[in-house]
């Protein structure tokens, strides 16, 4: 039987009262992987149990400090601050970090399994989730705590370990290499299994798995933060048709209804313009939003996550300001519309039901527990709106216009194609007075050289971003796009005090874990403050 030892890395080994030694060889008590369908069960139970959403939502631009009186935990607290999170329990950076790397943990112990089983036919679907999932796991990783990947750099900077062998040694010694290194080997896993992914029938519940459209979803992603564009609308066209039917006229035209992209997203997008339109309460959407039938949905996680409880009373979260100038039906857009976006609030705590609570007890007997939830983790609104963006950068405005067109007829409330399309000079009409600031983000920070670019070009991009922060708020997508885009981040306490996270920052990193020093990961440098530390 193929044994292995939770490594420091994974946080399965910890420091015990009254103990001189800091290990203690954990036995594995795992039943023997000798059969296709042990594999399989091995690592549909390998998918990371913890949110990124949670460790990243209180970090953001459209969350508000509501004052004393509110539900205060340090995983929302500390972040709002910018400061380091010194407690482990769910929804921190070091929890994140122990379920993501015990995720990897597993897969490899399954592809060792597969290895030593000789890999019949039957196991290679499975040895390729296995894989995407170990692509996944530390794509999120280096998305967090290493510096980000910078489009046209070196990448020279430490990554995070990139783990390929079950973990044999209690405390075995880790490289952080480069952050391109590490994503190098990303690709690697993604070049090598994507193809090999099974069809929907291979599992009882597609959703819980990285099926072809999830992976794909996945890689979609990937490209878009490496910003290998070309390889974002590839990996998207596998999941997301692309319109080719149009209706109006020349500078104004839109996706017709009877389009093949207009079909799609009609049957595989969050339905807020019906299903939740008519729901009696928000229970009924939070339900409904990570159902396993819900078409929307690529890639659904069980994780032990607080959101679905707290995500609208956390003192550091959305109030009905917030929302009014992002997705409320009043806030303004491009298109003129309004949002269909249903939101809920309780006395000052505004929020998008998103999250349904599940709730495990530890014990038959006991009355505590662990908070779970689904969560979306890839749906198909992300990968239209990631080929959108890949067609901006390539210049290909046509195109991006049309995707939005596409996206926009499903979020739309009484959506009429001609009074509501999209155009060219829709978007410069709308995006001008952001652009005549020449303290905005784009000419100060120019990501991407945006400093360089056509005003259409500015535009086309920012309005994506809108339409991402609405799509995905509290799915923590929105904290990388302050990232890739350089944006700054300003926190008002209700006293009125105020600071700014600022782009180059140090705190924008997460802090690795101290126990992982123990396995020769060097933490993250905190030198670097560009403003006050809170």
């Amino acid at each position: 039987m193929n044994k292995y030892i939770r490594n420091i890395l994974a946080g399965g080994l910890i420091l015990l009262t009254g103990c001189n030694n800091f290990l203690d060889e954990v036995p594995d008590d795992r039943t023997e992987i000798d059969s296709t369908s042990k594999l399989a069960k091995l690592i549909a139970d390998a998918y990371p149990k913890a949110s990124y959403a949670a460790t990243l939502n209180s970090r953001v631009d459209f969350v508000t400090d509501k004052g004393a009186g509110n539900k205060e935990y340090a995983s929302n607290t500390d972040p709002f601050f910018w400061r380091d999170v010194t407690d482990d329990q769910q929804d921190t950076p070091t929890y994140l970090w122990q379920k993501f790397y015990f995720s990897i943990a597993e897969v490899n112990h399954a592809l060792k399994a597969a290895e030593e089983m000789g890999m019949p036919k039957e196991q290679k679907p499975y040895v390729a989730e296995a894989k995407i999932i170990r692509a996944f796991s530390h794509f999120i990783l280096v998305s967090l705590y290493a510096k980000f990947y910078e489009w046209n750099g070196a990448n020279d900077s430490p990554g995070i370990p990139y783990v390929t062998e079950p973990e044999t040694e209690a405390i075995a010694q880790y490289d952080r290499e480069t952050v391109a290194q590490t994503y190098e080997k990303i690709e690697q896993d993604i070049i090598e299994s994507i193809d090999k992914i099974g069809p929907d029938a291979t599992y009882s519940v597609p959703r819980y798995h990285f099926t072809q459209a999830a992976a794909h979803a996945f890689a979609s992603r990937f490209y878009l933060y490496k910003g290998d564009w070309n390889n974002v609308i590839v990996h998207a066209n596998k999941v997301f048709p692309r319109p080719t039917e149009f209706v109006g006229e020349e500078g104004a035209k839109n996706v017709a209804v009877t389009d093949q992209a207009t079909i799609y997203a009609k049957n595989n997008f969050q339905p807020w313009l019906t299903t939740y339109a008519n729901a009696s309460g928000s229970s009924e959407i939070k339900i409904a939003y990570g159902a396993s039938s819900n078409m929307s949905n690529l890639l659904l996680t069980e994780m032990v996550c607080r959101m679905s409880r707290y995500a609208n009373s956390w003192r550091y979260g959305t109030t009905a300001d917030d929302l009014a100038v992002t997705l409320d039906k009043k806030a303004a857009n491009v298109t003129g519309g309004s949002w269909a976006y249903r939101t809920y609030h309780n006395d000052e705590n505004y929020y998008v039901p998103k999250f349904y609570e599940l709730f495990i007890k530890t014990d038959i007997n006991a009355s505590s527990g662990k908070i779970y939830t689904i969560f979306p983790t890839f749906r198909n609104e992300e990968v239209l709106l990631n080929r959108a963006e890949a067609y901006a950068m390539l210049d290909d405005y046509e195109a991006a216009i049309a995707d939005l067109n596409v996206f926009c007829r499903q979020r739309i409330l009484d959506y009429k194609e001609d009074a509501h399309v999209i155009t060219e000079a829709s978007l410069l009409k709308f995006y001008a007075t952001a652009l005549q600031n020449e303290e905005h983000f784009m000419k100060k920070y120019n990501a991407y050289g945006s400093a360089a670019w056509s005003d259409l070009k500015k535009s086309l991009i920012l309005c994506i971003l809108d339409f991402r922060r609405n799509e995905f708020m509290w799915e923590g997508l929105r904290y990388w796009d302050l990232i890739r885009y350089k944006i700054p981040v300003t926190h008002r306490t209700n006293t009125g005090d105020e600071n700014t996270l600022y782009p180059g920052d140090d705190r924008w990193v997460l802090e690795i874990p101290e126990t992982a020093v123990l396995s020769g990961v060097a933490l993250n440098p905190r030198e670097n403050l560009l403003s006050k530390k809170w």
